[in-house]
């Protein structure tokens, strides 16, 4: 039985400055990812030393970090105490709820932070 990914849209969406640029990732579900990267002492390649200037990331540079956090959003919806509905802005705009619909469960945000300390650019699983 072959493999088939799940992939959807992905790339580069924003560069924010020298420094800063916003990449994005459209899951087959409507999920969107956005991650932030700062380029500032990344390593040049020795392409990017021959063309002379460093472009950005390529798309398998930034794949294995979507995938761990899609594992790590699928993680958060299979608690059973989690309510996505909560933490929809267009429910909560529906409803004329007021305050936060950020994601405060700690175990994700761990995770999350798991992911930005030990990605880097070359790692291929995360």
């Amino acid at each position: 039985m072959s493999h088939k990914t799940v992939d959807q849209d992905f790339g580069l969406l924003q560069a924010v400055d020298e420094r800063l640029a916003m990449y994005g990732w459209l899951t087959n579900t409507g999920i969107k990812f956005v991650i932030v990267v700062d380029m500032e002492g990344r390593p040049a390649s020795a392409a990017d030393a021959r063309n002379g200037a460093i472009v950005g990331l390529r798309d398998a540079d930034l794949k294995p970090a979507f995938r761990a956090l899609q594992s790590a959003y699928i993680g958060l919806l299979r608690n059973p105490f989690y309510d996505p509905d909560h933490h929809s802005p267009s429910v909560a705009n529906a409803e004329h709820r007021v305050g936060s619909t950020q994601i405060t469960s700690r175990r994700f945000t761990n995770e999350v932070e798991r992911i930005g300390s030990v990605w880097f650019s070359g790692v291929m699983v995360i």
